[in-house]
């Protein structure tokens, strides 16, 4: 009986070491976007002028925005924006 308590203590060890493992590196999904507004966004960081600058194109609608990061006040300050599709309709 002392060897059926120690398997079945080994299996439920090992079972719940694999639920561990499975919980902690298992797949997640990112929900940042939720609702309707859903969109493909392709983000560039750039160094500037001692300023980290970040742009991002919402490649969906072809609008572009420059943003600041402000490391001294902690936040992040709209620079600009531009409509990239109108301005390949422009090109063309």
């Amino acid at each position: 009986m002392n060897k059926w308590i120690i398997v079945t203590g080994l299996l439920v060890l090992n079972l719940l070491l694999g639920a561990a493992v499975y919980e902690r590196f298992g797949a997640r999904t990112a929900n940042a976007q939720i609702g309707q507004a859903k969109s493909d966004v392709a983000s560039v960081a750039g160094f500037t002028n001692n300023q980290t600058i970040f742009y991002l194109l919402d490649v969906s609608s072809g609008k572009l925005a420059a943003l600041r990061l402000d490391v001294n006040n902690k936040r992040i300050v709209p620079v600009t924006t531009r409509d990239v599709a109108a301005d390949l309709k422009a090109v063309r």
